[in-house]
């Protein structure tokens, strides 16, 4: 019987064991336990500055680790794409690649609907294709931010990692993680983050307590994350660099594959 997901689940399962090992690399690398925050007043700008110290060396093996996780997941993806190609009786070749595209248009401004090589006629197989665009909306309009798209990133990513190292920044202040109850009568204090790369001794957060003193208890339970950073998708810097991966992960098994592609197959 032709078709057959077997193959295209054991590359998100490869996709994920990558994954458990550079969390498990980057829990033992970069502990909390490992690094240090001190909060002091700023007497010129009445601030009080939070600084990291004892920063912990990044292992460039996650970068290479988190590229075999991207490169995985696109690798189910042209699984997929030859697995439709049989179940359509056709038969798949090397360019065989499921598309990925930003628009829906040529340069001539045309729209052609993506199609996989060689074409498939099955018409549902043809509007799974579309309906899973970077640029799709259900209505036919034209997304305006496709580069936002997961299986764009994704995309992309397995191409840039193809190239040259995928950019994982040493470390950023895990800002979504902070929390502090009212260390004061007045409330909390104003506060300033930074998402830029930490370095050893640098100033991460403000706090403006207004003139006034925290109390001695005050704890803002600061932490740092491992993250990723390309230009095109510069805001994957406030996004821990293995919750991104799970999300890709979940998203092609979840909401491409098991939403749009298995009910086609027996």
């Amino acid at each position: 019987m032709p078709g057959d997901l077997t193959g295209v689940y054991l590359k998100i399962e490869r996709a994920k064991a990558h994954l458990a090992e550079l969390q498990d690399s980057i829990n033992t690398g970069f502990d909390p336990g490992s690094y240090r925050f001190s909060l002091e007043r700023d007497p010129q700008t009445d601030k009080h500055v939070l600084t990291v110290h004892d920063l912990p060396e990044i292992d460039p093996q996650w970068s290479l680790q988190a590229g075999d996780v991207v490169h995985n997941l696109r690798a189910a993806l042209d699984h997929l794409a030859w697995q439709l190609v049989r179940l359509d009786k056709g038969t798949p070749g090397e360019h065989t690649q499921l598309p990925i595209r930003k628009s829906p248009f040529n340069q001539k401004g045309e729209r052609i609907p993506p199609q996989l090589n060689p074409a498939v006629q099955n018409p549902q197989i043809l509007a799974a294709l579309e309906e899973i665009q970077p640029y799709y909306r259900p209505n036919g309009d034209n997304l305006s931010t496709p580069h936002l798209s997961l299986l764009w990133r994704i995309h992309r990513l397995d191409i840039i990692d193809k190239h040259r190292l995928l950019l994982v920044v040493r470390a950023v202040l895990n800002v979504g993680e902070m929390w502090w109850g009212e260390p004061l009568e007045g409330g909390k204090p104003d506060f300033k983050g930074t998402l830029e790369p930490v370095a050893e001794g640098a100033p991460v957060a403000w706090f403006d307590f207004h003139g006034a003193e925290p109390s001695a208890d005050f704890d803002p339970h600061p932490s740092l994350a491992i993250t990723m950073r390309e230009d095109e998708m510069i805001e994957l810097r406030a996004t821990p660099l293995a919750k991104f991966l799970d999300g890709l992960s979940h998203f092609v098994e979840w909401d491409i594959i098991d939403a749009h592609f298995r009910p086609l197959f027996p």
